[in-house]
């Protein structure tokens, strides 16, 4: 086990999650499962985490998401309107009372000239509210998804601190 960064981050976001009393979910897509994952390498994990989907196409978003096709037709798969049904839908098939979604365009493990790589959307499904975010992260395939990782940890963080404490 990697004691690093999002370790410290997944491991913070744990207590404040057992602290305040809530479970979490997550529908990732350029993240695989990352934001889950490691969230699990924290031990205790299991009292807060409900579960998540990876739902790499448009067909798991769609049909176990219920994302709507028109809203991937209208908007695509990467835009905020698709992040904030993933992420409600997330939420509603796991029962948790927070979710957050990642859909995006990670890029190659080479430097590439399309403008859209390290874009991508985020949904926050808390309370009766569904925030929605797009950010750009610098730099290659792996840098883009852990910035993903820590955008949420960091995002879910900052609320629970100013919520619960």
């Amino acid at each position: 086990m990697v004691f690093d960064n999002l370790y410290l981050k997944a491991e913070e976001l744990m207590k404040l999650l057992k602290k305040a009393g809530l479970s979490i979910s997550f529908a990732e897509s350029l993240t695989g499962g990352m934001v889950a994952s490691r969230l699990v390498d924290v031990p205790g994990s299991s009292e807060v985490l409900k579960g998540g989907v990876v739902s790499y196409t448009n067909e798991i978003k769609i049909n176990v998401l219920g994302v709507s096709a028109a809203t991937i037709k209208k908007h695509t798969e990467v835009s905020e309107e698709c992040a904030e049904e993933m992420a409600k839908g997330v939420r509603k098939l796991t029962s948790s009372d927070i979710s957050f979604s990642a859909t995006g365009y990670a890029g190659d493990y080479e430097m590439s000239s399309d403008e859209m790589n390290g874009t991508v959307c985020f949904g926050f499904s808390y309370e009766d509210k569904c925030d929605t975010f797009t950010q750009h992260f610098e730099g290659l395939r792996d840098e883009v998804r852990k910035a993903s990782v820590e955008f949420i940890y960091d995002t879910v963080i900052s609320y629970l601190k100013e919520k619960y404490e």
